[in-house]
């Protein structure tokens, strides 16, 4: 699995922007505001966030792959 340094500049800035719009979401829904945070939480919650959302393409990518190739995964 590529890691997000190897990710084209484009794709990471995408993948960083979506990251800031689910934290932005997550906030929301806990009631809060982002003034409630610092700069490190946020940029810490934004991190956590990016791997979360990478995981889950690696996912899709390999359920994808395995619905192409015949293979039932069970998903």
């Amino acid at each position: 699995m590529a890691t997000l340094t190897k990710l084209p500049r484009p794709l990471r800035q995408k993948l960083r922007d979506k990251a800031i719009d689910k934290v932005r979401q997550d906030i929301i829904h806990a009631g809060r505001h982002e003034s409630d945070y610092s700069d490190a939480d946020l940029a810490f919650l934004i991190g956590e966030k990016e791997k979360e959302i990478w995981s889950g393409i690696g996912w899709k990518g390999f359920g994808l792959v395995a619905l192409a190739l015949g293979i039932n995964i069970g998903v």
